[in-house]
């Protein structure tokens, strides 16, 4: 039998990282870890970051193949956004062997005093230096970047609000009725990802139980990518990018990512349950019965109201 907690209230083990405690205060500061430049919902992810007023974003780090070419299509898209955005500083974290990323082409050549081609880790760390206990790192790549924050000082990780992330499948794969299966951003670094379910820091998990379905339809697709905004045209240019050369044939988006963002300051009660998740060697994602819960877990959610909540967010003038 599954046990849910509302995440209002809050557990007593993430009172630190309860979103209801945001409600009237000033937003929530956040980084935003990201492997922008694959798959397309990260950019996609990123814009709706930018519609957050209740969330502060003090800077984007990029992980996973060419780091430093992620940063500038994440910079690129800020500067577009234009206005207080330009200023939001994005290091490239740490690199991998090379990915297949057509999108970063997009950005190729981009320049900004914003944009940082190193010094992701070493940022975040400063960072949570200014602020501890008050940072929610939100990770929707796979895990190295911050495995590597928390082995970078001792006790770092007792000063990091929470992490929020978008990886791991507890009762079902990519596709309805399937068993679970290693997902893309954990089994990418198995190991670093077991360093971040072990660290102890408050997680709140979006896995493929909850966004392998957030489809963007052809008619959400049209209404988002025709709203006229600079931000809304340089999506609609990557996810054609995206859409005629991913590897997979994927045609409509999945908005995977973009759960790991609501998670922090929820704007809709979500059920979530509270489950001691372990990380194997092929990173296979599995609840441990009996044990101490080390995270918070989205399930099941409204997928036609959390799509139409995202659409509207994003395309509003």
């Amino acid at each position: 039998m599954r046990l849910h907690a509302l995440l209002l209230p809050c557990l007593a083990m993430l009172a630190t990282a309860c979103p209801a405690q945001a409600a009237g205060n000033a937003p929530l500061p956040v980084i935003f870890d990201t492997d922008i430049g694959t798959d397309i919902d990260d950019a996609y992810a990123l814009a709706d970051l930018l519609e957050r007023d209740d969330l502060q974003l003090l800077g984007v780090t990029t992980v996973s193949s060419d780091a430093a070419a992620r940063a500038r299509l994440a910079a690129k898209l800020l500067s577009i956004a234009g206005g207080r955005w330009r200023q939001v500083p994005v290091y490239a974290g740490l690199s991998t062997p090379t990915q297949y990323m057509k999108q970063v082409e997009w950005a190729a050549g981009f320049e900004s005093p914003a944009l940082h081609t190193s010094g992701g880790i070493e940022f975040m760390r400063r960072e949570i230096a200014k602020q501890p206990g008050k940072i929610t790192i939100i990770a929707v790549g796979e895990l190295t970047n911050v495995a590597a924050l928390l082995d970078s000082e001792p006790g770092i990780a007792r000063r990091i609000r929470a992490i929020s992330l978008m990886g791991g499948a507890i009762y079902r794969g990519y596709a309805p009725g399937s068993k679970p299966e290693p997902e893309w951003n954990i089994k990418s670094n198995a190991a670093a990802a077991k360093t971040v379910f072990e660290s102890g820091v408050p997680l709140l998990i979006a896995p493929l139980d909850s966004t392998a379905d957030l489809k963007l339809t052809p008619e959400m697709r049209v209404q988002l990518l025709t709203a006229g905004r600079p931000l809304t045209d340089a999506l609609g240019a990557l996810d054609q990018i995206w859409r005629y050369t991913n590897h997979w044939k994927g045609d409509a988006p999945t908005l995977f990512d973009v759960l790991a963002i609501e998670l922090v300051a929820p704007r809709r009660d979500y059920e979530l349950e509270s489950l001691h998740v372990a990380v194997a060697a092929d990173g296979l994602t599995s609840p441990v019965k009996d044990a101490k819960p080390n995270a918070r877990v989205a399930i099941e959610i409204d997928i036609a109201t959390f799509m139409s909540d995202f659409v509207k967010r994003v395309s509003a003038d």
